[in-house]
């Protein structure tokens, strides 16, 4: 498997041209034991939605003129 390859951290799916989430998070002091870690996350478009249901907020979505 190619280096740059992308994997779904929730499915384990093979993220190919797809549009997919990319997520980091450094934890500082008075995290719950992270302090100092960064951790990083790639979600495929079908975890991110299912993840996504799930919260009791929904995500603020806005349109975009430019697609990159």
């Amino acid at each position: 498997m190619e280096k740059n390859t992308k994997i779904c951290h929730c499915c384990g799916r093979v993220i190919g041209q797809e549009d997919y989430v990319h997520i980091e998070k450094v934890w500082g002091y008075f995290s719950k034991g992270k302090d100092g870690q960064k951790h990083s996350i790639d979600l495929c478009e079908d975890c991110y939605d299912r993840w996504t249901r799930g919260f009791k907020k929904s995500p603020d979505i806005s349109e975009t003129t430019e697609l990159v």
